[in-house]
């Protein structure tokens, strides 16, 4: 005998199909949302990679202008003392020598 109820069977195996079919399409929605999220990810990680090397060629730029604006200022016999100072003070000449030697013996 079946049990009588106030819901039609229609309503309830409509709702069960329903419920079984976003059980089933879960998983493939949350791995839709993690590609989707990934990729928003990694897009912003590129553009702060750009900004980041836009900022550095403005920094680099600058530079360069602040060293060309002091050369063309400063009497040249002061640069030449301060070169020369600074190649006194460090071993760029034997570093020299010694790359020369290595480029001489790679060449018999």
């Amino acid at each position: 005998m079946t049990e009588e109820t106030y819901v039609n069977s229609q309503v309830t195996d409509s709702i069960s199909q329903t419920s079984m079919k976003v059980v089933g399409e879960a998983p493939a929605e949350a791995v839709g949302m993690l590609y989707q999220q990934m990729a928003h990810s990694i897009g912003l990680a590129l553009q702060n990679i750009i900004a980041q090397q836009q900022h550095s060629y403005s920094i680099h730029n600058a530079i360069t202008l602040a060293a060309s604006r002091q050369l063309l200022t400063t009497d040249p016999a002061a640069a030449a003392k301060a070169s020369q100072d600074l190649i006194a003070g460090s071993a760029v000449t034997e570093n020299l020598a010694a790359l020369q030697a290595v480029v001489n013996d790679m060449g018999k």
